[in-house]
């Protein structure tokens, strides 16, 4: 294998600096259950990597640490490639060239990043207490999600009450307040519903809201490709929850 052309993109995190980072927030917050990555030479990630304090492991696109659909497994170690590597979907993105108003396009993928960061402590946080976000069980993950997938669909979950399919203007509101509150830059936050509201029906789906979060089926997430390198910000959120 000619370890060259698995060379992570110029632009962006290396694993080492991802795992640096990580290293960096575990010593400020040692009680969160960061997920540190496990890294190869050269800056790629090592095919399989696990999050200790859940015991999930699953396997990952070297160059960008992306997890493959399908492979997660608890207390064992999956069988994974070890040079599998990034594709980007040929399938259209409504949501490749779109702007959120009044963010600048550089901190697209940062502040998307940063909310999905939050969802997912939010969601270990409720999987781990004895009563859940909305006083309901949690149910079982689809193992062909990626992890990703799962945030989404979880946080969908808390926010269509009625199970109508779509989150309502209603049901809007709280989704409007939690971005504002978690996600930065808070300039991004103002108009992040209107850019997730693709058909402009004053409602959310399922499908718009992965769209908006960058989340896709066959690589895991298209937020790199917002900002044409590796996400940035603290510890990325992917692989802390199967």
């Amino acid at each position: 294998m000619n370890s060259s052309s698995l060379k992570p993109q110029e632009k962006g995190y290396t694993c080492d600096q991802e795992r640096q980072s990580a290293l960096e927030e575990v010593r400020q917050y040692p009680r969160e259950g960061i997920f540190i990555p496990e890294c190869a030479p050269n800056g790629l990630y090592k095919p399989v990597q696990c999050h200790q304090s859940t015991g999930y492991c699953w396997c990952v696109l070297v160059d960008t640490g992306r997890p493959l659909p399908g492979t997660s497994t608890r207390y064992e170690t999956p069988s994974c490639e070890s040079d599998a590597k990034s594709r980007f979907p040929e399938t259209d993105d409504p949501f490749r060239d779109r702007e959120i108003q009044g963010c600048p396009e550089v901190r697209k993928a940062e502040f998307i990043t940063s909310l999905l960061d939050a969802l997912t402590t939010d969601m270990v946080q409720a999987i781990n207490s004895a009563t859940p976000t909305g006083g309901g069980r949690i149910p079982e993950p689809d193992p062909s999600h990626t992890l990703e997938e799962r945030v989404v669909h979880w946080y969908f979950n808390q926010l269509d009450h009625n199970g109508s399919g779509d989150i309502s203007k209603k049901e809007m509101k709280p989704f409007k307040r939690y971005v504002k509150k978690k996600a930065k830059p808070k300039k991004c936050a103002r108009k992040f519903s209107d850019y997730c509201d693709v058909n402009k029906d004053k409602a959310i789906s399922l499908s718009e809201l992965k769209g908006c979060l960058g989340v896709n089926k066959e690589g895991g997430s298209n937020i790199g490709n917002l900002s044409q390198g590796r996400r940035q910000g603290t510890n990325p959120f992917l692989g802390r929850l199967v």
